[in-house]
């Protein structure tokens, strides 16, 4: 089978682009062909795949993923796909992958009245309308279960539309043998010494996950562990909240590195992951960082946190949220022996179903929908 996939821009360090390669290289295993439109393709493009840029104009972002909504079917109809799969919330879909949450509730919970009628919310509650109706015919593949339900409280969409996938998270995240050898290798390399605590903030997205609250739990831990570092791992607009370490005094010990290949050496060079989201369809990396022995300190706006308080791999701070929780929270975990939470990382990665996401989602796509 021939599938598209669709997705408004590319880039390397996104959750939903690696769910997307991930789901398009289990197809391959499977023998089906995968053709990728695209707005924008950053990066390096992958030999198996079919990359179609499509081209598109507008001064905003919503201006152009409307125009590559408006654009896609004529793209489609040209490169003989069977089957269009969509990665962003669109019309004419047949399956959705649904990594990101619910922006209705986004817009109608969280949001003033006002800012409904703006364009750029217009647009996108149209185009999830296009996706979660009950009167169109597209299928959506869930990655969270808690928003199963949100999506059904605003659009009514039945059952039979919706399938929950398990997590994906890649093995090469899992704690190695030589472990304590690659975590000194990477020490050494940044000259960071073996009674430093590093505390790891990982993910795009900057505002929606929470940096501005995980700056100022460290600031605090600061103030009891002055060997202390926090590493920033992802690309996204830096200025405000660089300017908030240096209003907290903390610049010198809070680090931008940018997007990063090598996730998994931080993981294991670190000493706890920090990921206070505000709000988070899954929250990949607390699985990532669970196998990897790291403990995680996170937020229940996270649809993966429940594996957080399950397992006993850190801290879940609920709703409302309190800063003082959270730094209380971090304080406590950065100070504990890290032996506990390296077994219990090994035990959750032999033990969960973490992995078989993009298998799954496969199978999925291939099966004939009534």
């Amino acid at each position: 089978m021939h599938f598209g996939f669709a997705l408004f821009k590319f880039f390397p360090f996104g959750g939903l682009q690696r769910d997307m390669l991930a789901i398009a290289r289990a197809c391959i295993e499977r023998g089906h062909r995968v053709t990728v439109f695209c707005g924008e393709w950053e990066g390096e493009r992958p030999d198996d795949i079919t990359v179609r840029e499509v081209p598109v104009s507008g001064i905003t972002n919503h201006a152009r993923d409307r125009a590559f909504a408006e654009a896609l079917p004529g793209q489609v109809k040209t490169s003989g796909v069977e089957r269009l799969v969509g990665f962003n919330k669109m019309p004419g879909l047949d399956i959705y992958y649904a990594a990101d949450s619910c922006f209705a509730a986004k817009v109608y919970e969280e949001r003033g009245r006002l800012y409904r009628y703006l364009p750029r919310a217009r647009q996108y509650l149209a185009m999830e309308q296009a996706v979660f109706s009950p009167a169109v015919a597209t299928r959506s593949l869930l990655i969270s279960e808690p928003e199963k339900a949100v999506y059904q409280r605003y659009y009514k969409t039945p059952d039979e539309r919706l399938q929950l996938l398990p997590p994906g998270i890649r093995r090469d995240r899992i704690m190695p043998e030589d472990y304590s050898a690659k975590r000194q290798a990477l020490r050494e390399r940044f000259g960071w010494q073996d009674e430093e605590k590093i505390v790891l903030f990982v993910g795009s997205g900057f505002r929606t996950k929470g940096l501005d609250r995980a700056i100022r739990a460290f600031a605090a831990l600061l103030q009891s562990d002055e060997k202390s570092r926090l590493l920033i791992l992802g690309k996204d607009r830096s200025d405000r909240f660089e300017k908030l370490a240096g209003n907290l005094n903390v610049s010198a010990q809070v680090h931008f590195l940018g997007g990063v290949d090598a996730v998994s050496d931080y993981l294991w060079a670190g000493d706890v992951l920090l990921h206070p989201a505000y709000r988070e369809n899954t929250g990949t990396v607390l699985l990532e960082a669970m196998v990897a022995g790291l403990p995680v300190v996170t937020t229940d706006a996270c649809g993966y946190a429940r594996y957080v308080s399950e397992r006993k791999m850190g801290a879940v701070i609920k709703n409302p949220f309190s800063q003082l929780q959270l730094n209380a929270a971090l304080r406590e975990i950065a100070q504990a022996p890290a032996a506990p939470w390296r077994e219990r990382g090994r035990v959750f990665a032999a033990s969960a179903d973490i992995f078989s996401m993009p298998q799954r989602a496969a199978e999925f796509l291939e099966k004939k929908h009534d």
